[in-house]
């Protein structure tokens, strides 16, 4: 009966993700969500360097080692893409399984598994389009969560634990900083879960040894999860142990803290510092518009000095209370702020996942009235919830209060909360499920309300990537055609054309599984987060120059720029360093991208 019931859950479930895959690829073509994503591809795939990497900088050592495996091959697939859209289904498919397997009836199963399908296409459409590794790590982070808090009985807690634990330690290797950001709500997770085996005790003294069981057996959970992590961190320590690329991860962390959490303040407002470290009106430039891989003075020192400069001024011009202040207000708001998103990201809005949030707090508080026994006290559970809400507070307060809060980071917040709270409803054994019935109810209008604009949204960006893409694929097929040349392009550049154009434009990102091409290819871009790394050195060695600087000034290298944008700075770059250029426009090419040669004045 058991078997049959587990079969029955496994195919149903298998259905409903199928239905999903069908609604996502109705509504359009699987893309990497950013160009970030696009490099770690090239990267992984050898078309970067003409050698599959184990070392994508990203991703810990270990995950980027594997999925650089199928590509050592030769089989021609995009293996990172498929790797990212198998985890993505795989933790949709656990999360349906688990809660479909917890119900009873085959009607019950089918009624459930269409709601979910419903919420999931309601909330995730477009993250399930437009894929982002980032939000794969939430994914599975949370997935992690809701089974700890959601076991199917006791015999198979142990062993689901171990799938939990596996799942948080890919996510670590795939996103450290994004687990590291939700392991605080897999601890609540752990704690829920040993407080509501606490709380269905009838006496708490006289089942001692049980609580001490609880406790022991809550606490190796989280030394596993610990002590996989420190491995990750050793294996990844040890495979960036020389010093060249322990040079570049000092260079990448002080860069990550300047431009993703800092600003550079302005040059002739601040000559005075610039003055004491050296750096020089063009080469701040640099800094700028990002192509700072044309100097190769400019390293992690100076990133490092000019980031902590530049937190310095910020704090003297807003005070740290009224920061906090302001991130404070922010939250509240955004808890309650119900408007539906006009577009993919901007303008930010959290809806629907705020409203599911509290439908969903709702919705426990009142299944624990409901199912309250005479002699239990609501101390234990309204614990549980307080904790949840504070610990979710305090990540939200951080991530608004450094300013760094894109759906990437803040949808698997939710997502995480949510299901955790569902984990919640659905760990309380309950005599009629007549209060789940009326929640799955609401969560379920919920979903088939959010639908349409989701829809709308990812049919309208869509559209623009595939437009973005195809103005592109005219700069790239150029660069095809001229392989014994080289190119070297702005960064800004390389991410968007939105300058030379007047309508609203996609910034760059490429499809999945279209006219893949791991073939090494002879550009590359001035700066960005693999700039000054050993693979971009690797790169232009194998292209047969030592630097930047010097190569962009030689016989068949090139640079790419927006047509529209002055060519000024690079002039004045060059002189700087006491060397007279001449920049001759080429080519143009799809009425958007200007090729120029960058020659060294006689």
């Amino acid at each position: 009966m058991g078997k049959a019931r587990f079969n029955v859950s496994f195919i149903v479930s298998a259905l409903a993700i199928v239905a999903v895959m069908i609604a996502v690829a109705l509504t359009g073509d699987y893309f990497f969500d950013l160009n970030d994503d696009v490099l770690m591809k090239d990267i992984l795939s050898g078309a970067y360097t003409g050698v599959p990497e184990g070392h994508n900088i990203q991703m810990l050592y270990l995950i980027s080692l594997f999925i650089s495996l199928p590509y050592r091959i030769g089989i021609e697939a995009d293996w990172y893409g498929i790797f990212l859209c198998f985890c993505q289904y795989f933790c949709l498919f656990i999360i349906l399984f688990r809660t479909i397997r917890k119900t009873e009836s085959i009607t019950k199963k089918i009624a459930l598994a269409v709601i979910e399908v419903l919420v999931i296409l309601g909330l995730f459409l477009p993250h399930l389009l437009f894929v982002q590794y980032t939000v794969i790590c939430g994914l599975m982070s949370a997935t992690a969560a809701f089974l700890i808090i959601t076991p199917y009985d006791e015999a198979l807690e142990k062993r689901e634990n171990i799938l939990a634990v596996v799942l948080l330690i890919i996510a670590f290797l795939i996103r450290s900083e994004m687990l590291l950001l939700t392991l605080p709500l897999v601890g609540v997770a752990i704690l829920i879960r040993w407080g509501l085996k606490i709380y269905a005790l009838e006496d708490y003294k006289a089942h001692i040894d049980e609580i001490k069981k609880y406790t022991a057996h809550y606490l190796v959970l989280c030394f596993a999860i610990v002590a996989g992590m420190i491995l990750c961190i050793v294996t990844h320590k040890m495979a960036y142990s020389s010093d060249d690329w322990k040079e570049f991860t000092r260079f990448f962390d002080n860069r990550t803290e300047l431009y993703d959490f800092q600003y550079i303040p302005d040059y002739d407002e601040n000559a005075d510092f610039y003055n004491s470290i050296g750096l020089s009106k063009a080469e701040y430039q640099l800094l700028v518009n990002y192509n700072f891989s044309l100097d190769d003075e400019i390293n992690a020192d100076t990133l490092l000095a000019v980031a902590e400069y530049a937190d310095s001024v910020k704090g003297e011009e807003t005070p740290l209370f009224t920061k906090l202040k302001q991130a404070v207000s922010l939250y509240f708001y955004r808890l309650h702020q119900f408007s539906k998103p006009k577009s993919y990201e901007y303008p930010m809005t959290d809806y629907p996942w705020n409203l599911a949030a509290i439908i969903l707090y709702i919705a426990v508080i009142a299944v624990f009235a409901i199912e309250k026994e005479k002699k239990q006290p609501l101390l234990i559970p309204a614990a549980l919830v307080i904790t949840l809400f504070a610990c979710r507070s305090v990540l939200w307060l951080f991530i608004i209060f450094r300013g760094r809060d894109p759906i990437r980071i803040t949808h698997p917040l939710y997502l995480m909360e949510i299901l955790i709270l569902i984990g919640i409803i659905f760990s309380i054994s309950s005599k009629k499920g007549t209060e789940k019935a009326i929640f799955s109810l609401l969560i379920a209008i919920l979903g088939i309300s959010a639908i349409p604009s989701q829809i709308k949204i990812s049919k309208n960006e869509q559209s623009l990537r595939e437009e973005c893409l195809e103005n592109y694929r005219a700069l790239y097929e150029y660069f095809e055609n001229h392989q014994d040349d080289f190119y070297f392009i702005d960064v800004y550049t390389s991410v968007s054309y939105a300058d030379e154009v007047e309508q609203n434009v996609a910034t760059y990102s490429e499809k999945m599984f279209e006219n893949v091409n791991n073939s090494c290819y002879n550009h590359d871009i001035l700066g960005g987060w693999a700039a000054k790394s050993p693979l971009s050195s690797r790169k232009l060695a194998k292209a047969g120059y030592k630097n930047v600087q010097d190569a962009l000034i030689s016989q068949n290298v090139f640079f790419v720029q927006n047509k529209s944008k002055d060519t000024q700075w690079l002039y004045d770059y060059y002189k700087d360093k006491g060397i007279e250029i001449s920049i001759i426009k080429i080519d143009e090419i799809a009425n958007l991208f200007a090729v120029y040669s960058v020659q060294e004045a006689n």
